[in-house]
């Protein structure tokens, strides 16, 4: 079987004739070439037009010159700086594999014969363009397969193997084919050499690191995805009406006092006197929470403090900041000792500085609580449990990439401002590392999908002093973090 190798533009470039002599790159990679000689537009409209390879297109710019084909080796340099070339492996004249975009340089190193290899534990495959898509946390090239050879050579990497095994171990693979598949592989970052114990071997740094935590960190930061970084790109503006502000939730509503906030700034103590008393209080007072304390630390940690008509649309103003003035965030109160509240569940309105009934007392709520008090490391329910939602789809119809870490950002600055404010008010904050999110959605009647708990936090009235075992022993502190 006859295996090759061809450059390509990146899917999503093409390349197109421009006034005095230039070519110009069009698509999400915008670039103005400069006039050449016709070898070196024959070989650059032969790129362009995909199929053949790099010793095809190096002898179409020679034919000018051994200077104007190393201009054109220049100009390739340039396209791969710019993330615009791809490399694709044919097998009997079908394309197998696609790596995209191609490495930095001409000279790539090939898997040694003598080293067993087998795929990252970062590796990971979706289904892209109607083909499957290897990409790594860690590496901007992917390896984009149409066909049913490279998963199938994928299977047989989950075991190490030499590159002279990997086609033994799939019929109907050649063993250059495989070894050239190799090859993208490596480039792209997807495979660990394996010890002669059999141990994947990996750079130190990565030990620490979990698949999921490291997706997630690479694919919200720039410079990692080959379509490009986030931002406002309004990508669903012509498909998705803009979603809504959360409207009002049925039923009551149940007015919360809006605090007097020129006493609050007369007889609250100093910034830095809040900033370094700081702690997390787990432990809560016998005197339950009042309904009137919880409105207060509401209005003054979330509460609207103004709406208005902009040239960009409805914006708000709250005491925590929000990327692009969305407040995709909502908080709901679950109940369970607070003077003035019965137990159960409520949404927080903060246009109208409300509390809505949303579910009494249930085995979810329970549920929720019993999670809360296991996360904060306390044998009784919280006297009060914020869960902080979000309405994934109103901030993802503006930003691309960015969406989900930025809602997640929104949820510790709501947090600290909690912290803060309950700091100053002389309660018990405390933030929890997770929640139950099924267990919510089922418990407020939520389509996760549509509006998910993204944050929790604990909140009561401080404990009561330690009376002191002898005269002039000092009360035991609080412990927190």
């Amino acid at each position: 079987m006859s295996t090759r190798e061809t450059l390509s533009l990146v899917r999503g470039v093409t390349l197109a004739p421009a006034a005095e002599g230039r070519r110009a790159l069009a698509g999400r990679i915008r670039l103005m070439l400069p006039p050449t000689s016709p070898g070196v537009g024959a070989a650059l409209d032969a790129l362009g037009a995909g199929g053949h390879s790099l010793e095809e297109l190096s002898e179409l710019a020679g034919r000018d010159g051994l200077t104007h084909a190393a201009i054109f080796q220049s100009l390739l340099g340039a396209l791969r700086a710019h993330g615009a070339l791809a490399r694709l492996l044919h097998l009997e004249g079908v394309a197998i594999a696609a790596l995209s975009p191609e490495g930095s340089s001409l000279a790539r190193g090939s898997p040694r014969a003598s080293t067993r290899y087998q795929l990252s534990r970062f590796a990971f495959t979706r289904v892209a363009d109607g083909g499957t898509l290897l990409e790594v946390p860690l590496s901007k090239p992917s390896v984009w397969m149409p066909t049913w050879h490279g998963p199938a050579l994928l299977g047989a990497l989950a075991t190490p193997r030499l590159p002279a095994e990997l086609g033994a171990a799939v019929p109907g693979i050649p063993e250059d084919a495989a070894v050239a598949f190799l090859g993208m592989l490596q480039e792209a970052g997807a495979l660990a050499e394996v010890d002669p114990e059999g141990v994947a071997v990996e750079p130190e740094a990565l030990t620490t690191w979990e698949f999921h935590d490291l997706l997630f960190h690479g694919w919200t930061r720039w410079g990692r995805q080959e379509r490009g970084y986030g931002g406002a790109t309004f990508r669903f503006r012509d498909r998705l009406p803009e979603p809504a502000k959360k409207p009002a939730p049925p039923g009551s509503a149940i007015a919360l006092a809006v605090p007097d906030l020129a006493r609050a700034e007369r007889s609250d103590p100093p910034l830095t006197a809040v900033l370094e008393r700081r702690r997390s209080v787990r432990a809560h007072g016998s005197r339950p929470l009042t309904r009137d304390e919880l409105g207060e630390l509401l209005y003054r940690a979330v509460g609207l403090r103004r709406a208005a008509l902009e040239r960009r649309g409805e914006t708000e103003a709250r005491p925590y900041p929000s990327g692009g003035a969305i407040y995709e965030t909502a908080v709901y109160v679950i109940a369970h000792r607070c003077e003035g509240l019965e137990t159960g569940l409520y949404s927080y309105r903060p246009e109208d500085h409300s509390l809505y009934h949303v579910a009494p007392r249930s085995p979810e709520l329970e549920g929720l609580l019993k999670l809360a008090a296991a996360g904060a490391m306390i044998s009784e329910p919280p006297q009060v449990l914020l869960v902080l939602t979000a309405r994934f789809a109103r901030m993802a119809w503006k930003y691309e990439t960015v969406a989900y870490t930025n809602m997640l950002k929104h949820v510790g600055v709501i947090f600290q401002t909690l912290y803060l404010v309950a700091t100053a008010m002389g309660l018990a904050p405390c933030a929890l590392g997770g929640g139950g999110a099924d267990l919510f959605a089922r418990a407020a009647g939520l389509d996760p999908l549509v509006e998910g708990s993204v944050g929790e936090f604990i909140l009561g009235t401080r404990p009561e002093p330690a009376a002191p075992e002898r005269q002039g022993e000092a009360p035991a502190a609080a412990k927190g973090s």
